[in-house]
């Protein structure tokens, strides 16, 4: 197992630590790493289940009790399925937002060539442009 060392200025100790216990508590499955996704779903569910229920029932007698019971039970179940499938939703986040290759990218360059080729082929002229177009 390695070891860091870590030297305190104010102290002027020298302290280790292992590398394996940084990991672990960067990947760990604490309270600090599930906040977001406590946050989020709850006040997602808060806002979806006070709406929903104002549209089901209105505003009457029994709103505020109606509201947080379903908000109870949405919650507990919104919190899990989020947090079990937060890999793959940031896995297919990625994947999404992956940046094509240049040869596949379609830029203004090449949508002005092909407005070209496609006005040519027609037999039409171009028009003209009051605004000055940027080669």
């Amino acid at each position: 197992m390695q070891q860091s060392t870590v030297y305190s200025l104010a102290t002027g100790t020298v302290q280790r630590q292992s590398q394996a216990q940084a990991r672990v508590v960067a990947g760990s499955k604490s309270l600090a790493s599930m906040l977001p996704t406590i946050l989020t779903t709850g006040l997602v569910s808060l806002v979806a289940t006070a709406v929903l229920r104002l549209m089901w029932m209105g505003w009457g007698h029994d709103f505020m009790g109606a509201w947080m019971e379903a908000w109870l039970t949405v919650w507990p179940i919104a919190f899990p399925a989020a947090y079990i499938s937060k890999p793959l939703v940031n896995k297919l986040a990625r994947r999404l937002s992956k940046p094509l290759a240049s040869e596949h990218a379609l830029g203004a360059s090449t949508i002005m060539q092909a407005s070209k080729q496609a006005t040519a082929r027609s037999g039409l002229t171009r028009k003209p442009s009051l605004l000055p177009v940027h080669r």
